[in-house]
């Protein structure tokens, strides 16, 4: 309910809602804001990485089954996360988004301008070179192609 009421007053935002919204688009997150709050924690409803969510960037707890985080990228680079969440749709995984488990991100609220000056454009350059190069190449070698999974935004 608190967490509710902060969202209604504009207090705390989806991560990255103004620097890559798309980025952090979550399934039924309307949904969830209007959700009779219960005891517990449950499965609300499964979302997918596909349209409109398919550049949505989940934060999961998983197993070492899952497509592994590809190292030779950093955050500072941006786009790090794209290719496991693609490698992902691929694979057609469903993600179980709940009702009462939340991650903070501190330290606030970062904006466009912010992430310029933190990042530097030969490291977005560098990496989406990466991406498009060498690592998109690799993941359809290795992964079947399925309608409505996208790498890139």
């Amino acid at each position: 309910v608190e967490l509710v009421r902060m969202i209604e007053k504009g207090i705390v935002i989806p991560f990255h809602k103004q620097v890559c919204s798309s980025c952090h688009k979550i399934p039924y997150s309307r949904a969830w804001l209007k959700a009779e709050v219960k005891e517990g924690m449950h499965v609300i409803h499964v979302g997918k990485r596909v349209k409109p969510f398919q550049h949505w960037e989940p934060i999961y707890i998983g197993t070492n089954e899952e497509p592994w985080y590809d190292e030779r990228l950093s955050w500072e680079g941006r786009s790090d996360k794209m290719s496991q969440g693609y490698k992902m749709c691929l694979l057609d995984y469903e993600f179980r988004i709940l009702d009462n488990a939340f991650l903070v991100h501190r330290p606030g609220i970062k904006t466009k301008e912010q992430i310029k000056d933190m990042i530097g454009s030969k490291k977005v350059a560098a990496q989406n070179s990466l991406l498009r190069k060498t690592i998109y190449p690799e993941i359809k070698k290795l992964y079947s192609m399925r309608k409505g999974c996208e790498m890139f935004t």
